[in-house]
Parts: structure tokens; sequence; C-alpha cells
């Protein structure tokens, strides 16, 4: 009969409070089918092991508070190198916005700092396992923000190009960004994200990509 021990997980955090990132992988290397392989401290660091290494991990535990690049970005960054990488979002803050913006951009959880420890490692598992991992305060915003809106006005349907606009704009990309990824000026993007406003009934660009993630329009 084999006796064949299960390989552990391979977690890597990129944290850039020490203290935190040392509690995260002292809490992590106490677990028998869960490993702390690397810690990183600055996004950089992180994209040069990924570049380097011959396989990435099995999941990836990100801040949103980083240095030098916004955690956002970096989210993005990483699932356009690794499109299957499991990410799971451990951060401070819980505000809407950055909250459907992880999920929107490909992150597997979202969990808060506060959380607790068992809870951390449970969102670990539930991530590994094919399931969403997220903190109660958020799953609890995300229902309200799905469940509890009342009606909404009747929106006019978006061309083609506005979606596109729209799209990206829920991405988080700005507007220079999104007019380089459509091949098209700022200004015709300004054009677009007016008209967008105006059939959404939002004045903000926040407002703009609430509603689009309300009503399942991108």
């Amino acid at each position: 009969m084999s006796n064949t021990a299960t390989v552990p997980l391979r977690i890597w955090i990129c944290e850039d409070h020490a203290n935190f990132a040392k509690q995260i992988s002292r809490l992590i290397a106490g677990e028998d089918d869960l490993v702390c392989e690397k810690a990183f401290s600055h996004p950089d660091d992180l994209f040069a092991e990924l570049n380097y290494c011959s396989a990435p991990p099995d999941l990836l535990m990100l801040d949103l508070g980083l240095p030098g690049k916004d955690g956002l970005q970096v989210l993005r960054e990483v699932k356009a190198k690794v499109p299957a990488q499991k990410i799971v979002i451990l951060t401070s803050f819980d505000d809407r916005e950055r909250v459907y913006r992880a999920i929107c951009n490909g992150a597997s959880g979202y969990l808060l700092k506060t959380a607790d420890p068992d809870d951390i490692l449970s969102g670990i598992r539930d991530v590994m396992q094919g399931t969403a991992a997220l903190s109660s305060p958020i799953a609890t915003m995300i229902l309200e923000g799905f469940s509890k809106h009342g009606p909404v006005e009747e929106t006019e349907p978006l061309t083609s190009r506005e979606e596109e606009v729209l799209r990206l704009l829920v991405k988080g990309f700005i507007k220079k960004e999104i007019g380089d990824q459509l091949d098209i000026s700022q200004h015709t993007v300004d054009m677009h994200l007016r008209s967008v406003y105006r059939k959404l009934h939002v004045r903000t660009q926040t407002e703009a990509v609430s509603k689009a993630l309300r009503k399942g329009l991108v």
C-alpha cells in the first residue's frame, strides 16, 4: 500500500508590511497541506520571480496597497501573464469599487486583513477547491449591491464601442489607456464616456462601474 505524502499547496505572498507578511507566512507554515514558498514586499520582485520560475504558485495572496504600483494593476498583469493563476486579495481596503474591480479582473477571493486566521486558511482551501473566498463583510456588500437596490431607470442600449469603453473602464483602465487599447483618441474616449453616462443615468466613473456590474452590462 502506497504511503505517498500529499504535496503541500505552494503559496506566494505579495505584501509590503513586513510584520503582517511574517504573520501570514507563519500561519501558512503551521498547516501540513500548505507551504509559504515565497514572500515579496514589492511587485517588481514578484514579476521578476514569475519571469524566472519554472512554475507559478498554486495560489498568490496579493495586497492592494503596494509600493510603486496599484494592486489592481498588479492583479491584471499577473492574470495577463498567467491566466489560470488563482489570486486571493488580502487587504485592508473594503470599499465597493475596489472589491468589484478585483473580482471583475479575475480575483478568486477577497479577504480582509482583519479576518480570523482560520477564515484566511479556509479561504485559501476554498479557492483551491474551486469556490470563491470572501470575508463576511465583503460577501454582505456584494449581496447588498445586487439584491437591495431599488428600481433603476431603463437604460438606452449601448453601442458596441461604448460597451468596449465601459468594459475597459470597469477593468480599471484610465482614459489614455482605453484610447491606446481601442486605437482611438482621448477626445473620442471622452465622447463615448459622456454617452455612456447619459444612457446609464450616472454622473461619475464610480457610478458607471457600479451600475455596469449590477446590471450585468460587462
